[in-house]
């Protein structure tokens, strides 16, 4: 039932307006009278009254600052209901906004015709303001598919820009074009460790996901969702690529130790076209592609190159013996998929992550040679040299053509 309140000085009109209509049966409840502004204002907080008829002329705060006290505070639909006339106060009460202003006496019918109107301006009201709400809990409910749906086509290049633009502003998504987009696939066949177990397809890609947003942490910066193949796409802020690289060996390594699988990574900002994502996407498939061809055994041995490329000693005897298998055919292996050596995979993998970190001022380039396994300064910028065809040095200036 809708609630109705009444605020008048005078007893006798309030008295008649509680009898005049048959408030139960039009749907009002009648929530409680009050004599003067104060009380009034006090009835209006309590009751939270839908409706309420307002004198002008009471005591200690008169009826039109007692309506704009109550729209501020506690809105609802006033009909004034005054012996005033005067042109002056009807205006004041329209700039209010009152639903309705009329004179005493009061007709019956005036008043039902009044009434009437006001219940069905709720009803309106509230049929608004469910459907708003439910729209909104279906917007909600449904935000992170919507989200999905529009990222999947957004990738695969299948939204104009403009469209893409709309719809990452009416999704507040945190994309520009600094904005990392990073690929991770689950290689399904894979299995670390002792205790084996089965995964579905579906359960993995879930599972997968979730151990990457627990790596990621931060919801509000990171949008993390599966592609068409069931790879998990992340978009990620703008950081050193040494940040990202660390953050791919903890996803990786999450991924080993709590699903039993080997997981293969690639990222790239996605630049100034930022609204056209699908060029970048492409390029990160072909990359995931080409590391999630290999057998289990070159998996395994890059896996152990990548958590052991540190250490100054590294050799294939030591990598040959975490995967159990002979040096001799790991070697080969390595020659037949990858096309180097283990030595020069080793070098080639170690001044990849020396030219991340050199994009970091923050280290010397000896202090970098060491975080990449090597003791010698010298021996690391010949191997630099080798592999980049410039000096630590020369590199770091940004002399990197």
């Amino acid at each position: 039932m809708w609630k109705l309140a009444i605020a008048d000085d005078e007893p006798r009109i309030r008295r008649g307006l509680t009898q005049v209509l048959p408030w139960e049966e039009l749907g009002i409840e009648l929530v409680g009278e009050a004599e003067d502004g104060i009380e009034a204002l006090e009835l209006a907080k309590a009751a939270k009254p839908d409706l309420m008829f307002v004198d002008i002329n009471m005591p200690f705060l008169d009826g039109l600052s007692f309506i704009e006290r109550v729209q501020s505070e506690h809105p609802c639909l006033i009909i004034v209901i005054t012996g005033h006339d005067e042109f002056k106060y009807a205006q004041q009460a329209v700039k209010l906004q009152v639903f309705d202003y009329i004179l005493k006496p009061v007709s019956k019918s005036h008043l039902k015709e009044t009434v009437d109107k006001a219940l069905q301006t709720l009803e309106d009201h509230k049929f608004k303001e469910e459907h708003r709400s439910w729209a909104n809990n279906q917007l909600q409910s449904n935000s992170l598919l919507i989200r999905d749906t529009f990222l999947r086509k957004w990738v695969h290049g299948l939204t104009t820009p403009e469209e893409a633009a709309r719809n990452i502003e009416f999704l507040q998504l945190p994309i520009t074009p600094a904005t990392r987009m990073s690929l991770v696939k689950v290689v399904q066949s894979t299995d670390i460790g002792a205790a084996k177990r089965e995964w579905s397809k579906e359960l993995l890609e879930f599972a997968s996901k979730n151990v990457i947003e627990d790596v990621l942490g931060n919801k509000e910066t990171n949008i993390v969702f599966h592609d068409e193949k069931g790879q998990i796409v992340i978009l990620g802020p703008d950081m050193p690529e040494c940040d990202w690289f660390e953050l791919y060996e903890r996803m990786q390594s999450q991924i080993e130790r709590i699903l039993g699988k080997i997981a293969v990574c690639a990222g790239k900002v996605i630049g100034e076209d930022d609204r056209a994502a699908d060029g970048t996407y492409r390029e990160l498939m072909q990359e995931i592609a080409v590391k999630g061809s290999y057998s289990p055994v070159v998996m395994l041995a890059k896996k152990v190159m990548e958590q052991a490329y540190a250490m100054p000693n590294l050799t294939l005897q030591d990598v040959a013996d975490q995967v159990r298998v002979s040096p001799a055919y790991l070697s080969k292996l390595l020659k037949k998929e990858v096309g180097l050596s283990f030595i020069d995979y080793l070098t080639k993998m170690r001044i990849q992550r020396a030219m991340l970190f050199m994009n970091d001022p923050g280290y010397k380039v000896y202090e970098i040679a060491e975080k990449v396994g090597y003791n010698s300064q010298h021996y690391f910028s010949n191997a630099f040299k080798k592999i980049t065809g410039i000096s630590p040095m020369s590199y770091r200036k940004g002399n990197r053509t």
